[in-house]
């Protein structure tokens, strides 16, 4: 008896064991393959040992590998890692997965051991290329380490690639190899995105007919290079300019007529932008009062300007250069004195929203002429972000001057928001500015 109580012990012991977990990989997130190959679990290594016989536990259906690559392309990362641990059929499916993302957290994990670790991801992939490279090397800045960053660019951007997004530390010389986009390489990239490097591309050999979207970030590139650039890229629909200070002209050609976005920000040296895309319907500016042609420019909806001295040029230019304009924000740190707006005749007349921030003293009653000028406005935001303080003088010294205007009744107006006002006098400005709006 004693004996079957101690074998009804052991196996209620056994019965009560917890169960082994899966083994699952190493994942940040689900947008994140890098840290795939870091640990003794990672799909990499499972990868080798799956030809020793070891590695899923279940080998999955009979399908053709086209489906199972098909099937393991529209999972997220997290799911098609752990699948690839689980099912032979999957992990032989894992090489093709389309996506490589080395984010900045990866990469700085794998700072003393990333020859070895990446260069096995990237091997195991030649000749069969991704959809989505992202290398994110800010991180890095020695200069051998881009090395590794050329050839891998080298063995994974093939025709087939989507998205492509670079980004080097801000102090490595690190210039992009526009090589890599010859030969029908770069025909089907859609996405590029370029983070602090140089870039150079010349019309013999790059050739970006699918480009859709083009993102430069602190990146060294001249406006004629970009003009190479443009020669090759009909198709681009959007254009981010940001920090990139070579430029001092930019310029559009109507070759590219499903450019709809246009971002230039913070281009310190840029002296003129000349638009002349004929489908262009949004603008966001950032930077110093420069010459701005949009040239046909009826298709222009919406307009963001964060800039200084513009109102004033914006009160009397954009009604007749962006006639259709239905969205307007404009940002002024910086107004000269004894600049405010004057009655104008020209109108927004399809002009809907309109936002004006203002962070230097103003005649802000001036502004009223805005309004007289947009008589299908429908919402009207107005933030001061500083007191008035002793400019409390800075009101329209003849009043009479508002009687001149056309007297519109925006009957259409639904939102009025006037904030930040610090003046004791702002309830005078409300009153007049309400008066306006709603009386004519």
């Amino acid at each position: 008896h004693a004996t079957d109580r101690q074998e009804r012990r052991r196996r209620g012991s056994m019965e009560r064991q917890p169960e082994q977990p899966l083994p699952e990989a190493q994942i940040d997130d689900g947008s994140s393959a890098s840290s795939l190959a870091i640990g003794k679990g990672s799909v990499c290594q499972q990868e080798d040992n799956s030809r020793d016989g070891i590695g899923g536990e279940y080998s999955g259906p009979e399908l053709p590998e086209d489906i199972w690559c098909h099937t393991h392309s529209l999972m997220t990362l997290r799911d098609a890692a752990r699948a690839a641990c689980l099912s032979h059929a999957f992990l032989r499916s894992w090489r093709c997965h389309p996506n490589l993302i080395f984010d900045h957290g990866i990469l700085c994990q794998l700072r003393h051991d990333l020859a070895s670790t990446v260069n096995h991801i990237f091997e195991n992939r030649s000749g069969i290329g991704v959809k989505t490279l992202k290398l994110d090397f800010s991180c890095y800045h020695e200069p051998k380490a881009y090395s590794y960053l050329h050839r891998w660019l080298r063995i994974a951007v093939t025709p087939g690639t989507e998205k492509l997004v670079v980004l080097s530390a801000s102090d490595v010389a690190f210039n992009f190899p526009c090589s890599i986009l010859s030969d029908g390489n770069g025909s089907t990239i859609q996405h590029l995105h370029l983070v602090d490097c140089g870039f150079h591309p010349t019309v013999s050999v790059v050739c970006m007919r699918s480009l859709t979207v083009l993102h430069l970030d602190h990146v060294g590139i001249t406006g004629d290079e970009l003009g190479c650039l443009f020669s090759g890229c009909v198709a681009l629909e959007q254009l981010k300019l940001r920090r990139c200070s070579k430029i001092t002209c930019l310029k559009i050609p109507s070759e590219m007529q499903r450019l709809s976005y246009l971002q230039v920000s913070v281009c310190h040296k840029l002296r003129m932008i000349k638009n002349e895309a004929p489908n262009s319907c949004s603008f966001d500016f950032l930077g110093d009062r420069i010459e701005i042609s949009l040239g046909d420019s009826l298709r222009l909806k919406k307009l963001d300007v964060l800039c200084n001295n513009v109102l004033r040029y914006a009160r009397e230019e954009f009604p007749s250069s962006a006639p259709n304009l239905e969205n307007l924000s404009i940002f002024s740190c910086h107004e000269v004195a004894n600049t405010a707006m004057a009655f104008v005749p020209s109108k927004f007349l399809h002009l809907k929203y309109l936002s004006i921030s203002i962070a230097v003293a103003y005649d802000y009653l001036s502004l009223v002429y805005f309004l007289d000028a947009a008589p299908s406005l429908e919402t009207f935001k107005l933030c001061v972000l500083t007191g008035l303080g002793p400019t409390d003088k800075l009101l329209l010294e003849d009043r009479s001057q508002l009687r001149q205007m056309s007297g519109y009744c925006h009957h259409k107006l639904q939102t009025v928001k006037i904030s930040r006002f610090c003046s004791s006098k702002s309830m005078v400005f409300r009153r007049q500015i309400y008066q306006m709006l709603l009386l004519g």
